[in-house]
């Protein structure tokens, strides 16, 4: 398409970051790839310290001298979704040349989805109220709870799915007033750049949304320091999280954290297995596994567990897996040649420990990154394949005998991550045992990968803490106030 090759040839010519409602030139610039090819597609601005500042200052100035009231934010956010919507066209294939995703994936999933996220938190808006409060004293005096925005929030997302990602942020922070200045991936920041043409005709006051490209340890590590900053919200690595969630710390200032995964997926013997089976497969192997809830670890129980596990490893063999412009293609590269390293490495130490691959197992010739469906059998508990986050189209299989759910949750558990779990049966008493004695953020029973955006999302253990989605989400994006008015 004219459009995208355009916008490409701009952003590789001039690189800039989308600071206060203007384009401004980066002074060093990043290279971008094309994973399914391994080619360069462009060039994107390398943003620093004095970048972010920059930023943050605009967002700042945003804030200070007017209210943007429920009502226009609603709007704006209103118009945005119909402007993604009108642009799909374009940001399908600027979004599957960029990450990596077959055009099934980004036209079926990954645009619509941001519109839905835009006008799911547009509802908002109008819908944030305080409380009066009759005090406990004495006399007549009058109390009252103001819900103002928390500030300036300083927002840094993943690769894996770069637009929903822009939505997931902006979205609340927009609804409640907050400015925010967005650092996306450096693998995948096209389409923001792409949405921040948009975000004037579509009523977003300059300076609300302030867009900064390059790495995580000079534009990221600049934004979680920013001593202006009011709120981090973060969405990547345990690794990273861990880093940024105590630096803020010793800033005092709010920060959410939605980390790692090793999401378990249980399976008791009554679950129906032609769909649990390509629930399962869809979860782990649609986009290679990079997602952070992916159900990863297949706990089935004995009677079932063999059947099941070469039903999901026919169905991931059977799984297309080629040009991401391909409309037949479902499996496209993962992003980059260091993620598939990291892949096979655990892959290549579990087959070596022992393990047996019922599919996949090996890296494809040719080029772009890819790696195919792989479920692995015979785990040991020393397999860093099992124990550790693979972020690929890698599932593990184990096996339980008995129906004890404590035991059965036990293995469960046993992960120092608790993002998202998986439970398959037709006894409600064995799925609402398993939700309550598991300890994930989320559960979801007899269903596959994907969440709600009504309900909240979130981690336990070192899958992070704090929460995005639903009114614990938003809500996140704003600060209580007391007010006591004395006879």
């Amino acid at each position: 398409m004219r459009d995208i090759e355009k916008f490409l040839d701009d952003m590789s010519c001039a690189p800039a970051q989308f600071i206060g409602g203007e384009w401004v030139r980066a002074s060093s610039t990043l290279t971008v790839e094309d994973p399914s090819t391994g080619g360069q597609i462009g060039q994107i601005g390398a943003g620093d310290a004095q970048a972010v500042d920059m930023a943050v200052r605009a967002a700042t100035d945003a804030m200070a001298p007017r209210r943007w009231g429920p009502a226009q934010r609603q709007d704006a956010l209103l118009a945005l979704a119909r402007a993604i919507e009108e642009q799909a066209a374009i940001l399908t294939v600027l979004e599957s040349r960029d990450a990596g995703k077959p055009i099934f994936a980004t036209s079926h999933i990954d645009i619509p989805a941001a519109a839905a996220v835009l006008r799911y938190y547009a509802g908002w808006a109008a819908r944030l109220t305080g409380e009066t409060v009759e005090l406990a004293g004495p006399g007549d005096g009058v109390g009252y709870v103001l819900r103002e925005p928390v500030g300036v929030v300083g927002q840094i997302i993943p690769w894996n799915y770069p637009l929903m990602g822009v939505a997931f942020k902006i979205g609340p922070a927009l609804a409640t007033g907050c400015a925010c200045v967005l650092k996306p991936s450096e693998l995948t920041s096209l389409s923001a750049l792409w949405l921040a043409r948009s975000l004037e005709r579509c009523g977003v006051p300059a300076g609300y949304v302030n867009i900064v490209t390059g790495t995580g340890a000079q534009a990221g590590a600049a934004l979680v320091a920013h001593p202006d900053v009011a709120k981090i919200s973060f969405t990547g690595s345990t690794a990273v999280g861990r880093q940024i969630a105590a630096q803020a710390a010793g800033a005092c200032k709010r920060v959410t954290v939605e980390l790692g995964g090793k999401s378990p997926v249980i399976v008791m013997p009554d679950a129906d297995l032609d769909r649990a089976a390509m629930a399962i497969a869809m979860n782990i192997f649609s986009h290679c596994g990079q997602t952070c809830s992916a159900g990863s670890r297949l706990i089935a129980h004995e009677s079932v567990a063999d059947d099941l596990a070469r039903r999901v490893a026919h169905i991931g063999a059977s799984m297309r897996m080629g040009p991401v412009d391909d409309p037949d293609t479902r499996l496209g590269p993962v992003i980059s040649a260091i993620q598939r390293g990291r892949i096979a490495g655990h892959v290549d130490a579990a087959l070596a420990a022992g393990a047996r691959a019922l599919c996949g197992g090996v890296v494809p010739d040719g080029p772009g990154y890819y790696y195919p469906p792989t479920v692995l059998c015979d785990v040991t508990p020393d397999m860093s394949a099992l124990r550790e986050e693979i972020f690929g189209p890698v599932l593990t299989v184990q096996s339980f005998a008995s129906t004890d759910l404590d035991a059965i949750a036990a293995m469960a558990n046993d992960t120092p991550y608790g993002l998202a779990a998986y439970v398959w049966t037709g006894n409600l008493a064995w799925a609402q045992g398993m939700a309550r004695r598991i300890r994930a953020g989320s559960v979801r029973i007899n269903a596959g990968g994907g969440g709600d955006m009504a309900l909240p999302s979130g981690g336990m253990k070192m899958s992070g803490f704090g929460r995005e989605n639903g009114r614990a989400g938003i809500e996140a994006y704003t600060e209580l106030k007391s007010v006591a008015m004395l006879a």
